[in-house]
C-alpha cells in the first residue's frame, strides 16, 4: 500500500508541473474593412445611348398651315411659328402611325454654332435620314436666310 501511495504522490507531483496551453490562434491576414474596388452595375438603357448620339443632316423648312396641315403626325396643332420640326421618314418610321419620336425634345445646331430646342411633332415623307423639316421660325434662328432653303444641322436628343 506505501508503495501505492508513493506512485499517486509521484503522479501528482508530476501532474502539477504539467501545464495546459490554450490552442494558438490562427493567424488573420490583414484585410481592409472596405473594399473599394467594387464594380459599378451596368444599365441598358437604349434611350441614354440615343442621346448620346449626334445626328447630322439637312435642314429645309415648310409651312405648316399650308403644307401638310396644322395638325402634325404626332397629334399636337403646330404653326410657323411653333417651335417644332418633322423628322425624316427613315428615322420616323411608320408614317400612318405615331411615332416612338413623337415629344421629343432636340436641341439643333447650326453652320455658325447657334443651337436652337425644338420638339418632333411631324414627319417629312420627302426628308432623308438626319434630316429635319423646321418650321420658319426654327429655321430663322438656326440657318438665318430664308432664301437659301436648306442649310447643314447637327442634332441630338435632350
Amino acid at each position: 500500500m506505501v508503495r501505492i501511495i508513493s506512485i499517486v504522490g509521484f503522479l501528482v507531483a508530476f501532474a502539477s508541473t504539467l501545464t495546459v496551453a490554450a490552442p494558438s490562434p490562427v493567424p488573420v491576414a490583414n484585410t481592409p474593412e472596405l473594399v473599394s474596388n467594387i464594380a459599378e452595375p451596368v444599365y441598358s438603357n437604349t434611350t441614354l445611348e440615343k442621346r448620346a448620339t449626334t445626328y447630322k443632316g439637312t435642314a429645309t423648312w415648310f409651312i405648316p398651315e399650308t403644307e401638310g396641315g396644322v395638325w402634325g403626325a404626332c397629334g399636337p396643332k403646330e404653326s410657323s411659328s411653333s417651335k417644332i420640326v418633322a423628322l425624316n421618314k427613315s428615322q420616323y418610321g411608320n408614317m400612318s402611325k405615331k411615332s416612338k419620336w413623337c415629344g421629343k425634345k432636340i436641341r439643333i445646331t447650326g453652320p455658325t454654332g447657334k443651337s436652337v430646342t425644338a420638339t418632333i411633332n411631324d414627319a417629312c415623307p420627302g426628308c432623308k435620314s438626319g434630316d429635319l423639316d423646321l418650321t420658319p421660325v426654327l429655321f430663322k434662328q438656326i440657318i438665318g436666310n430664308m432664301n437659301k432653303g436648306v442649310g447643314k444641322i447637327k442634332w441630338v436628343l435632350i
